[in-house]
């Protein structure tokens, strides 16, 4: 079992997010732990027990034909190391994106599932682990 990398947060796209909240705050007793505006787009992240969900609601949403699954987000301890492990086994990867204290980069997994990779450092750490 590696312990450098976890399964952190299903990320879905809506064009409703106070709905969306509502709706897992009521059924699931779901906190919202982080709210801010991201690049122009709001992004809200959910805790539900140990998981979480990232909301995402785009100025530009992407279209959808059956439903509003966008990535699986996956925390790195390096990103580095990560990225040289998958293009090892032939998986590309996006250019590395920097974002305050983080960065991320993007790669498809079998059946085009999108991975966000990530790495926090910093103030924010503390809004991505339990």
């Amino acid at each position: 079992m590696n312990s450098q990398v976890s399964l952190h947060h299903t990320h879905l796209v809506t064009n409703q997010v106070d709905n969306v909240c509502r709706f897992y705050k009521s059924n699931f007793d779901a906190e919202v732990v982080f709210d801010e505006k991201i690049d122009g787009d709001r992004n809200i992240f959910m805790t539900i027990g140990t998981g979480r969900i990232h909301l995402f609601e785009s100025r530009n949403p992407p279209q959808h034909s059956r439903n509003s699954f966008h990535h699986l987000g996956m925390m790195v301890e390096n990103l580095t190391e990560t990225i040289a492990r998958l293009e090892k086994n032939d998986v590309q990867v996006t250019a590395v994106t920097n974002v305050p204290d983080g960065r991320f980069a993007m790669a498809t997994a079998p059946d085009n599932v999108l991975l966000e990779l990530f790495e926090v450092n910093g103030e924010n750490r503390k809004f991505f682990v339990a």
